[in-house]
């Protein structure tokens, strides 16, 4: 499904896709370290399309399992249990997807 905003409000859309290209690229933090805080915010805010796109990327940034095992233990320590649990379906998927395709 198209975004509404790219559909009906381009302007809006192109702005953000811009400050999504800024906000993501290496400065003082690394484009992984991002990817993994971004896992962390998609979390939080239950957005399982993103948590997918952001563990995807880290890993091809080069994130371990054990980076982003450590990355939920940060939103679990902050959001509670339930973090553990709902997004481990996605991660795990994504990470198999990526072993898959470095073979």
């Amino acid at each position: 499904m198209p975004s509404i905003l790219k559909k009906y409000h381009p302007d809006c859309f192109q702005a953000l896709s811009d400050l999504a290209k800024v906000t993501m690229q290496d400065g003082a933090l690394s484009t992984k370290v991002k990817e993994l805080m971004a896992i962390a915010l998609s979390i939080a805010a239950a957005c399982e399309p993103c948590v997918k796109i952001h563990t995807r990327r880290a890993l091809q940034l080069g994130a371990t399992k054990e980076e982003i095992a450590e990355t939920i233990g940060v939103a679990v320590l902050l959001l509670g249990g339930p973090t553990d649990v709902w997004p481990a379906n996605v991660i795990e998927a994504e990470i198999q997807n990526h072993l898959k395709r470095e073979t």
